[in-house]
């Protein structure tokens, strides 16, 4: 039941009176939704639970709250649940993103401003927690002869929740080089966001074998992992591109359709 308003001498029907202790009590009554969802008056004094696998947002409206209303959510969904400004202003000390099982409560300042207090349980002696996990796959044979960085066509954008966030960039990828001309082989990789540079790396520039024509072959995997800060909550989109190392020299990736993955996952500051 939803917060009331009640006239002097009245008296209170006994679903009034346990919905007054379960708002005493820090909670209200309680509402499942399993998608996206947008508070409304009715929410004041209650619980909004958030039960979806995939990620969710709860919106947060003016006009609708009064100075001292709350509204406590919980995600009970695997899925991320964004506590999200509509026309209201939500500010926090913490995140607006909850993981699955963690609570929050909003508590209103005035009918256009609310406070977001996140409640969670320490997992280990410190550092960020896991707010996103996105990933990216190709699995297409691509190769490239020129000394000109080209898209590979492994990409994958991420939302962060909030612009305090790192990026944690995991990248694997088969690749392989041949040439019959020159006296070794390789080629480079390098890893955009948007369209800044994030890094230049060189793939293996040693010959490990010779194929049966004469011509030089290698065959490998590029790895790499890092931590990046985009300082943003935009969408923003991650790619690798990739050159020869030499004019006369094949890199590829992908070969035979294995798969290259790019990961991405959100750590909260």
């Amino acid at each position: 039941m939803a917060k009331q308003t009640f006239t002097v001498g009245q008296v209170l029907t006994a679903a009034q009176m346990t919905s007054l202790q379960q708002t005493a009590m820090g909670g209200g009554s309680a509402t499942a939704k399993t998608a996206s969802y947008t508070l409304v008056a009715a929410d004041a004094g209650t619980t909004i639970i958030m039960n979806s696998g995939s990620a969710t947002t709860v919106t947060v409206n003016t006009a609708l709250f009064a100075a001292g209303d709350t509204v406590f959510i919980v995600n009970q969904g695997a899925g991320v649940c964004t506590v999200t400004a509509g026309t209201a202003t939500v500010s926090t000390a913490g995140s607006l993103a909850l993981g699955q099982y963690e609570t929050g409560q909003l508590y209103f300042l005035s009918t256009s401003a609310a406070i977001f207090s996140e409640y969670f349980q320490a997992t280990g002696g410190g550092g960020g927690k896991l707010l996103q996990l996105v990933q990216g796959t190709f699995a297409t044979d691509t190769s490239t002869s020129s000394i000109t960085f080209a898209d590979t066509g492994l990409t994958q954008a991420i939302t962060p929740t909030v612009n305090t966030s790192k990026v944690l960039v995991t990248i694997t990828i088969p690749y392989y080089s041949y040439a019959s001309s020159v006296t070794s082989v390789g080629g480079k990789f390098k890893i955009l966001r948007g369209a800044t540079e994030l890094g230049n790396y060189s793939a293996a520039n040693t010959v490990f074998m010779a194929a049966p024509s004469g011509s030089l072959e290698i065959d490998g995997t590029w790895a790499i992992t890092f931590l990046d800060s985009p300082a943003t909550t935009s969408a923003t989109t991650y790619k690798v591109q990739f050159a020869s190392k030499t004019a006369g020299t094949t890199l590829g990736v992908s070969p035979s359709a294995t798969t290259s993955t790019l990961t991405l996952m959100e750590i909260g500051a």
